[in-house]
């Protein structure tokens, strides 16, 4: 399954799950069933509070970034921003410097030339994934 798919199901599903109570309810399911979707729900939003407060991103935002290998915040929707963008590399050592640069296809000096310092600004600026 590719990962956009993925995506789409994660999020359709969390979406599903923040209104199960209701769904629970209105389907005619049992009190067990209406009770167990309360649970999950204000489970849902602590883990979501908690983790917002601690990393400015929610449990569907983790979720999202575990899958997709960007990072990912649904609310930059708000902001007209991509809800994933591709985090900035690590290149704090030579060996990391080279390894950014075999994965663009730039000559691995292990130093941030010219043309390493135009692929990080791409990525930083959002021009390439």
């Amino acid at each position: 399954m590719k990962i956009s798919i993925k995506l789409i199901l994660l999020f359709l599903l969390s979406t599903c799950l923040q209104g199960c109570v209701l769904l629970a309810s209105s389907a005619g399911g049992s009190v067990a069933t209406v009770q167990t979707a309360q649970t999950i729900d204000m489970l849902k939003t602590a883990g979501d509070v908690g983790s917002a407060a601690v990393t400015k991103k929610t449990l569907t935002d983790h979720a999202l970034s575990a899958l997709s290998g960007k990072d990912c915040r649904v609310f930059n929707i708000f902001d007209k921003k991509k809800i994933c963008k591709t985090p900035m590399p690590d290149v704090s050592t030579p060996e990391k410097i080279k390894a950014f640069q075999k994965s663009k296809d730039l000559e691995q000096t292990g130093k941030i030339g010219p043309k390493t310092r135009i692929a990080l600004w791409r990525i930083q600026h959002e021009l390439d994934d």
